[in-house]
């Protein structure tokens, strides 16, 4: 079964792991991260993600009141690889947006890039609704990234 839960000081190495954390001052930042999740820390909001009481993934939520109206979340999850492909995506967008409607939100955006074939298809299992792409978003390594962005409203 798969859930979504505050993560333990036990997580830590795993999680490293999965978000592919490189750096003391990086990792030391997630740790606090961890000690916080479940719970608003500046505009964001980590939970777990778990299978069977097993750590596979991390979902982050954000808000960041300077730049969206209240209400509207913007999400992003990494899965381990190992566990990719076994529909975990598509239930932890579901389980996420029922989370945090009931908590208040109305809108919740979602984004990955163009060729990320698995997430796209979670977006779309779940219901939620393809908005656009968004042209050159990241820049890595000299190249620029086209990402394409999903949506679900309480209303849906």
């Amino acid at each position: 079964m798969i859930s979504l839960r505050k993560y333990t000081p036990a997580d830590f190495e795993k999680s490293v792991e999965i978000r592919e954390i490189k750096g003391e001052e990086s990792r030391e930042r997630w740790r606090g991260r961890i000690e916080r999740s479940g719970a608003w820390d500046d505009h964001y909001f980590h939970l777990a993600i778990d299978l069977d009481g097993e750590l596979v993934g991390d979902l982050q939520v954000r808000h960041c009141q300077q730049a969206m109206p209240p209400g509207a979340l913007e999400l992003g999850l990494e899965i381990d690889p190992a566990k990719q492909g076994q529909g975990i995506g598509t239930e932890v967008l579901k389980l996420a947006a029922d989370k945090f409607f009931a908590d208040g939100a109305h809108r919740i955006s979602g984004s990955t890039d163009i060729t990320n074939m698995g997430m796209i298809r979670a977006f779309e299992k779940a219901g939620w609704v393809k908005e656009g792409i968004m042209r050159g978003l990241f820049n890595e390594d000299a190249v620029l990234r086209d990402y394409v962005t999903y949506s679900i409203l309480k209303t849906d």
